[in-house]
């Protein structure tokens, strides 16, 4: 049998996977293990494992999967947390919903999409979500799943390159409201921003209604927003019940400009906090979420020009070391042609010397001429013509017999 390459039968076997698991999700009981999470890049890396129940201390694995959640689906962990108030920590036992791929350099691995936080603490979420389904349901257009993942028009928004003109809603004399402006106002880096403030009630009964109304007004006033940031400082996790509604969860969803939550939550993540486009835990993240973006801007920008100043300089470079190239080039072809050209004359004026008349009559030869006119042919003369006959030494006449 020939030998295959590596790569042959990984691409085979990824083939098979495709066809027998690509479009389908799994629900499966699993434990976690090995958990990397980076949550600075939206995404995590664990071990699932099954253990035997049976076995001498119900420890026994028989079976390991690696498995990814990734930017897309990353929510889900923050969610897990907030809702049943336990760290996404290994050793835990969850209900997941994957998907099953395999790449031919990473081998096997699942994807998660969602955690079952019903099978964890029961139904802790079950008026949630019905609130989520109502919208996705009622409101497709605004919400959506996308492997297990709520989006939203509001988080398909394209960010602006800065940010810069931002309309703050908050309580008037909040603790949230404070520190948002005193982080955003203090930068280290001097960007300069301009808050409009729509302050109002953002908690207890009522807030819910009030929190709308001011997006109704930021909508209204044709002001060119770059965001809408609901910030929110301290209180109890009871007090978040005016993020989980359906009306302010309808309104971030479909909202024309990107809506930005901090809004203090230890553990539970809001209705708002899934459906807008950037979700922080507290005010004074949430300003430097925006302040980390626009320093990434700035970084982008030098980089750029230092990119620019370096291409530049390897140009200049370059073209003078083509240049000199050339000029090297040039020499050395205009010395070549130069000696050619000389080896020529010197031929052409050796030749000339030997083909001197003077030259010639010294090795033996005459000139025979007739009336001043050269004689080249026996036939050209006649008995009795008298000529003159050219030697080396002179000239002397003769007649022809």
């Amino acid at each position: 049998m020939s030998p295959i390459r590596l790569a042959d039968l990984a691409y085979a076997i990824e083939a098979v996977v495709e066809e027998r698991f690509s479009g389908r999700a799994f629900w499966v009981v699993a434990e976690t293990s090995d958990i990397k999470n980076y949550p600075d890049r939206n995404y995590c890396f664990l071990t699932l494992v099954d253990r035997d129940s049976s076995s001498p201390g119900g420890r026994d694995t028989v079976a390991k999967l690696e498995a990814a959640i990734w930017r897309k689906n990353y929510g889900i962990i923050r969610a897990f947390e907030q809702a049943t108030g336990v760290a996404f920590a290994r050793n835990i036992s969850l209900l997941l919903q994957v998907t099953v791929g395999f790449h031919a350099v990473y081998g096997m691995r699942l994807e998660i999409h969602q955690i079952d936080h019903s099978y964890t603490l029961g139904n802790l979420e079950r008026e949630r979500q019905a609130i989520l389904d109502t919208l996705v349901r009622d409101h497709a257009d605004l919400v959506w799943q996308e492997g297990g993942a709520y989006v939203t028009a509001n988080q398909l928004l394209p960010r602006p390159s800065v940010w810069q003109r931002i309309a703050l809603i908050a309580a008037p004399g909040s603790d949230g409201w404070r520190d948002f402006r005193h982080e955003l106002t203090n930068n280290l880096f001097g960007y300069q921003y301009q808050i409009d403030e729509y302050l109002t009630q953002i908690q207890g009964q009522g807030a819910d209604r009030a929190i709308c109304t001011q997006l109704d007004r930021i909508r209204e006033s044709t002001v060119a927003y770059d965001a809408v940031v609901i910030v929110r400082g301290g209180g109890s996790q009871l007090d978040f019940g005016s993020f989980d509604t359906l009306r302010v969860g309808l309104a971030v969803a479909g909202f024309p400009v990107p809506v930005l939550t901090g809004i203090g939550h230890e553990r539970n993540v809001s209705i708002a906090d899934m459906l807008c486009h950037q979700s922080v835990k507290t005010p004074t993240k949430a300003a430097a979420f925006l302040i980390d973006h626009n320093r990434q801007f700035e970084e982008q920008c030098l980089r750029l020009f230092g990119r620019l100043i370096e291409a530049s300089r390897q140009s200049i470079q370059h073209s003078r070391q083509r240049l000199t190239a050339e000029t090297e080039r040039f020499r050395f072809v205009t010395n070549d042609f130069l000696k050619q050209k000389q080896l020529d004359l010197v031929e052409k004026s050796v030749t000339l010397k030997h083909l001197d008349p003077s030259n010639v009559l010294r090795r033996g030869y005459a000139i025979i001429q007739r009336d001043g006119r050269i004689i080249t042919k026996t036939s050209a003369l006649a008995i009795g013509d008298s000529v003159q006959i050219q030697l080396a030494d002179g000239i002397t006449d003769a007649t022809i017999r």
